[in-house]
């Protein structure tokens, strides 16, 4: 017996014996030999056994048929023993057991006219034309109809499929879900199957991971009978001959199919024909579900034409079914999108809504998270006395989890100097709150800048974060605070923060900002750095905060777009102005 070796992208291979005379090749379920390769075409090929061998022929299709490395073109090419066959990307080898098959020479394969009888019942579908003025017949592969009514009754069949179909089409447009889609579904099967008893719908369960391996279940059914109140047994191991051979199958006796012999549901069933059909999902390559229509009625049995039709209404539910998905993932994605608004608009509230302002200095601040939320935090703290606490904090992490850690962090901040009066204190106690209470093993890093606006003074606390960034009048760009440094927040309970006091001169200007600034990553994957940074805040020109900050984050925008940032970016940059950039001449607060 010859015998179609096919061989899969995985190395893997599968063998098909020619066991008709006729073998169809292609993508669709129908098809003798499925090959769910994206470059095979619906109907790729066929394969036709004649009196001297098998014949291979190209069924129009889009990326042609090759035999041995040659387009055959519109050619029928006798086959000879392990020829390979190329369809689209996908390789097969035809074997036979005879050498008898020899190729002919020339373009095309002839085969002479010989005497013999016709045999009819080789007929599988026919056209008659009954003589100039008569009716134009059209056969199933039995002949001529018996009678003009049985003709009519056939023409009247196909007008009611066409209708049911522009009626399908319209449900599928406007069903809103599968749910609303199923029952509809299965109405309009039954009027376009008339020899159809039942149909029903399954799909996998939802809790299980792959479609193959998964437990089916029934969606819906429907039965002609609307009458019959008897449980309703659909066969599970027809479906799950579909789903594992993921091809559309026809069975004229059920009962007799040596593929469901072992299956008690087909005997309970009582199904004699029976048809399913999977619904594929091409874009995700997923079994979305199974049809099953069934005869019950040994005179009612579906054939060859009734399978096609089923495949077709296959395809076209698992458009829906795609577009249905897609539609629930946009639905879901704007539903979202408006929440992290809302969100990010919350957590904006948390922030100041501007800079404070403070007789002698000049305040800038910006604040960009990488999503809509984020888990960067600064604020300014009145303190008595008219101290001025700067904080600046960035929670380990992005997105929601970060954002609400720092909400919970932001509480925290101003509640810590309600009860300690130092700032030194104020870090101890936030950083026993977080060690302690293990907020899903994240930390948190901290700058404190305490400010005496009066004197200058500049306390910095700090827990782990990049150091503060101090701009000259002559141009000169130096980090301070250096070597005072500890744990970030909510590693060990008892970490201690050391103070480090700087006198803050007229014209100096001092930036502190999270990791996100200098990480600010640009195609070449090259990050901003903390040397640029340096650099763009030379401030020898005598700038004030508003313009030195803004001038650095043009430069990242510059050096980083148009690549999406991966970090939250946080700066606040506060300068000690001189006495003639005061409006009155005076850079003392009071």
């Amino acid at each position: 017996m010859e015998r179609l070796l096919v061989k899969n992208a995985d190395l893997s291979t599968k063998t098909f014996a020619l066991e008709s005379n006729v073998v169809v090749i292609g993508r669709q379920p129908y098809c003798d030999v499925v090959l769910t390769n994206g470059a095979v075409s619906r109907e790729h090929a066929k394969l036709t056994k004649t009196s001297r061998g098998w014949v291979i022929e190209d069924l129009q299709s889009r990326n042609g048929v090759w035999v041995n490395g040659r387009r055959i073109g519109d050619r029928r090419l006798l086959l000879s023993n392990k020829d390979l066959i190329q369809l689209g990307e996908a390789s097969l080898i035809f074997l036979s057991d005879s050498e008898s098959a020899v190729r002919l020479s020339g373009s095309d394969v002839r085969f002479p006219l010989q005497e013999g009888e016709f045999n009819e019942k080789s007929i599988v579908s026919q056209v008659f034309l009954n003589g100039s003025g008569s009716s134009l017949l059209v056969g199933s592969g039995k002949g001529r109809f018996d009678s003009p009514e049985e003709y009519n009754r056939e023409i009247a069949l196909l007008e009611e499929r066409l209708r049911v179909m522009f009626d399908l089409a319209r449900i599928l447009g406007k069903a809103e879900d599968v749910v609303d889609l199923v029952p509809r579904l299965l109405t309009n099967l039954l009027r376009l199957f008339p020899k159809a008893d039942s149909a029903c719908v399954a799909a996998p369960d939802s809790n299980e991971n792959s479609s193959e391996n998964a437990s089916w279940k029934l969606v819906s059914f429907k039965r002609r009978d609307e009458t019959n109140a008897e449980p309703f047994h659909a066969s599970r191991a027809i479906m799950r001959y579909v789903v594992s051979k993921r091809s559309a199958i026809l069975s004229e006796s059920a009962l007799n199919d040596l593929r469901f012999e072992s299956s008690e549901s087909v005997v309970r069933s009582h199904i004699v024909s029976v048809m399913a059909s999977p619904i594929f999902d091409t874009v995700n390559d997923k079994l979305l579900g199974v049809i099953q229509i069934d005869s019950r009625t040994a005179s009612r049995r579906f054939d060859q034409n009734d399978l096609k039709l089923l495949v077709v209404i296959a395809n076209q539910v698992a458009v829906y079914w795609e577009n249905q998905n897609f539609r629930d993932a946009l639905v879901e994605e704007r539903v979202a999108t408006r929440e992290m608004q809302v969100a990010n608009r919350v957590q904006r509230s948390f922030l100041p809504s501007e800079p404070p302002k403070i007789a002698g200095y000049d305040f800038f601040d910006f604040y960009r998270p990488a999503k809509y939320v984020g888990g960067d935090y600064f604020d300014y703290i009145s303190l008595p006395d008219g101290k001025l606490a700067i904080v600046l904090g960035d929670v380990a992490g992005k997105g929601i989890s970060a954002s609400l850690l720092m909400a919970k962090f932001s509480s925290e901040v101003r509640h810590g100097f309600v009860f300690e009066k130092e700032g030194s204190a104020a870090m101890a106690r936030l950083n026993r709150i977080f060690a302690e209470n293990h907020w899903g093993d994240r930390f948190i890093t901290l700058l404190m800048l305490i400010l005496e606006p009066q004197a200058g003074i500049v306390r910095i606390l700090n827990a782990g974060h990049p150091y503060p960034i101090l701009s000259k009048p002559d141009g000169c760009v130096e980090r301070i605070a250096v070597g005072f440094n500890s744990f970030p927040l909510g590693i060990t309970a008892k970490a201690e923060y050391p103070e480090f006091v700087y006198r803050l001169q007229e014209g100096e200007t001092i930036s502190i900002m999270s990791d996100g600034i200098s990480d600010a990553t640009n195609e070449r994957d090259e990050q901003f750095s903390e040397l640029r940074i340096c650099e763009t805040l030379r401030n020898s020109s005598g700038e004030d905060a508003t313009k030195l900050g803004r001038r650095l984050i043009a430069a990242i925008r510059k050096f980083a777009e148009p690549q999406p940032q991966t970090d939250d970016q946080t700066l606040v940059v506060f300068k000690r102005l001189e006495k003639s950039e005061c409006p009155d001449g005076s850079n003392n607060p009071e």
